[in-house]
């Protein structure tokens, strides 16, 4: 066992490193220090309310202050505003169309996407129905996929699912909740892993001395093998999910992520 001194030394050597990509981001965001630390006030605020509260009392403001260092204007202030960080309704229909598409029979066989009509049985439009509840016309949700690139219309007006655009042309709306969300629960897995003696599962492939060519194979075969990873668990998730919902819980929530880093992408 280290001591306590070189342990907070470590903790915080590893806070920083961890901090650096968030902090180029900002920067190209052009979110200074001040918006900064009026975010990490309000984190530690919400943490400090919800997490670490003595049962049945509620938190005081001074507690609070206590277990966070936020002054306690700022603390009555922040509990204030209660800002929450929840999907649209338009985002959690988008993201069940995707997953059924990806993988649910009849809009997918074998793992595969099936081209599908625009109307009639088995085609966007029952997709669409089927999860917007009228909400949302089919047809505004079909132009806007068009428009962001997620699929493309053949000649025979087939309507494809477009994978590799997926990613790069989501509306920000999207790829913000969806950057916090798979982020957060990361750092979950790794801050858990830290403190609690039950572990959960989180591992990592590396290596440093690769040529370029080898990393392009690299690249090339870690894609193709997570997708067939992520679309199998998605579609067993997809079937569990529709089950478990009839039952009266709790109900909890699943995520497994997969990401690729290589220097190439500082080039």
């Amino acid at each position: 066992m280290i001591d306590e001194n070189k342990q907070n030394t470590l903790l915080n050597s590893a806070i920083k490193q961890l901090l650096k990509p968030l902090m180029r981001f900002l920067i190209n965001k052009q979110i200074t220090l001040p918006t900064l630390l009026e975010i990490i006030k309000s984190a530690y605020v919400e943490v400090a309310e919800k997490d670490f509260a003595i049962a049945d009392k509620p938190a005081t403001d001074s507690r609070i202050n206590l277990l966070t260092g936020v002054h306690r204007k700022d603390v009555k202030r922040l509990r204030d505003q209660n800002l929450e960080h929840k999907p649209s309704e338009r985002l959690s229909i988008n993201s069940l169309m995707l997953a059924s598409w990806m993988g649910e029979e009849p809009y997918c066989i074998e793992g595969i996407s099936q081209p599908l009509s625009i109307n009639g049985e088995n085609s966007f439009e029952s997709l669409a129905n089927e999860y917007s509840r009228q909400n949302i016309h089919p047809s505004s949700i079909m132009e806007s996929w068009l428009q962001m690139g997620w699929m493309n219309k053949d000649e025979a007006q087939k309507l494809h699912l477009n994978m590799d655009a997926l990613q790069d042309k989501q509306l920000s709306e999207d790829q913000l909740f969806f950057f916090a969300e798979n982020l957060a629960d990361h750092m979950a897995t790794s801050t858990g892993n830290l403190i609690n003696k039950q572990k959960n599962f989180e591992r990592a492939v590396f290596y440093n001395k690769l040529s370029k060519a080898s990393l392009l194979i690299l690249k090339k075969s870690a894609k193709e093998q997570s997708m067939i990873v992520l679309k199998d668990l998605n579609a067993q998730a997809l079937t569990l999910q529709k089950q478990d919902k009839k039952s009266l819980g709790p109900h909890y929530r699943f995520r497994l992520g997969s990401y690729l880093y290589t220097d190439l992408d500082n080039e």
